[in-house]
């Protein structure tokens, strides 16, 4: 690895691993507090529940659990179960998921609300803690890992983007040395469609068939039980709410301040959905052609999963801070290889931004009107094609 160019300053020199732990214990701290002023200003003062979008997967699945699980594309009786489960006011959280992922979640509903989120959160979140320690080994890690504020933000919107971020976690493990199950875990997104897109693309520039194959297999598997298992009249009530979910984007602008993407930061800035959709269109072409070029380059596992995680939060109009949870892929695999062989100008400074973004992302959008994801999204995803390009032969096929 090269020296830093830029001095002492990019290089970060300060940022080690014994004052790593140090930031991670304060910002744990930090983090408690933000949890005990969301209790007493919100949760307790407005009575709502919290992790509140788990209302709409948890309500789903119970209607699922009792046999009508093509209801919970119906909105207004998914409002109702909600309500009545939460005492939550009026207004509902609509359940946009594909049914795949309804039949993943269909256990959930035979459990009471807190006990379904609980064992939801859980697992997810332990899923995801063992892929990344796999990823990111050593010792220092273990408390930034635990206090990432992207798994507080997951936590809270009780939301599913620790077990999309374990798939991309997964292909970066077992790509090389089990690519079969590497892509059925990636044939698993299928369950979160809008993340899925780019896996494709990524395994046939890699030509990376075995996984490819995995992927597709997994995928129509899934899609075919949900069909069996919970009836076509399932299918039918999601393929007829589907259009409410662009709508919801489009026009809800309370959705906007948290939204990461490029056409909600459009759309914050007060540019229309015509011009929203171009800048999208644009940023999605330029994550796709450049995560093919890494793919193609075959750099190994580490590097494909890290531009393939990131191309995907590139590429969908459809994101919010939550899913920001994503970018643990690339940081650690990132993160490993700083260690090993060296860091490489100002990245360790944009590791430690994307290590807090998750708690500031909302603020921004919601007090400055400032959507700052994309950037820093597109940032990590320089900084994962800077080292596929100059990947050593170790780490190349």
């Amino acid at each position: 690895m090269k020296p830093p160019r830029f001095g002492r300053m990019a290089a970060a020199d300060w940022l080690t691993a014994d004052r790593a732990r140090v930031y991670a214990v304060i910002l744990a701290g930090v983090q408690l507090l933000l949890l005990a002023v969301i209790f007493v200003l919100f949760l307790r003062h407005e009575g709502k529940p919290g992790a509140l979008d788990f209302d709409a997967f948890w309500a789903a699945a119970h209607l699922a659990a009792g046999g009508h699980a093509a209801l919970a594309y119906d909105n207004a009786v998914i409002e109702a179960t909600e309500r009545a489960a939460t005492e939550m006011p009026p207004g509902y959280l609509a359940f946009y998921y594909p049914p795949p992922y309804l039949l993943l979640i269909l256990p959930l509903g035979l459990l009471g609300y807190v006990a379904a989120l609980l064992v939801f959160l859980a697992g997810e979140s332990l899923l995801l803690l063992a892929a990344l320690r796999r990823l990111l080994p050593q010792g220092w890690a273990w408390l930034p890992l635990l206090t990432w504020p992207g798994l507080l933000m997951n936590g809270l919107s009780g939301q599913n983007a620790a077990l999309s971020t374990a798939c991309f976690a997964a292909a970066a493990i077992w790509l090389e040395e089990r690519p079969a199950l590497a892509g059925m875990c990636l044939g698993g997104l299928v369950c979160k469609p809008q993340l899925a897109v780019c896996v494709p693309v990524a395994l046939l520039a890699a030509r990376r068939w075995r996984a490819l194959i995995a992927c597709g297999l997994t995928a129509a598997l899934l899609l075919a039980l949900s069909w069996i298992v919970l009836g076509p009249a399932t299918w039918h009530g999601f393929l007829a709410n589907a259009p409410n979910a662009r709508a919801d984007i489009e026009t809800i602008a309370i959705k906007w301040p948290k939204m990461q993407s490029m056409f909600g930061a459009v759309r914050l800035a007060g540019g229309g959905n015509a011009l929203a959709y171009t800048m999208q269109a644009a940023i999605s072409a330029a994550a796709i052609g450049g995560l093919a070029w890494v793919a193609w380059r075959r750099p190994g596992a580490r590097l494909e999963a890290s531009a393939l995680a990131a191309a995907a939060l590139l590429f969908t109009p459809f994101l919010y801070d939550y899913d920001l949870l994503l970018l643990a892929v690339p940081m650690a695999c990132v993160a490993a290889l700083g260690v090993a062989t060296g860091w490489l100008p100002w990245e360790k400074w944009l590791l430690a931004a994307l290590y807090i973004l998750p708690l500031f992302a909302r603020a921004f959008g919601l007090l400055a009107g400032v959507i700052i994801g994309p950037p820093l999204v597109a940032g990590m995803f320089a900084i994962v094609a800077l080292r596929a390009r100059a990947a050593p032969t170790a780490y190349a096929r």
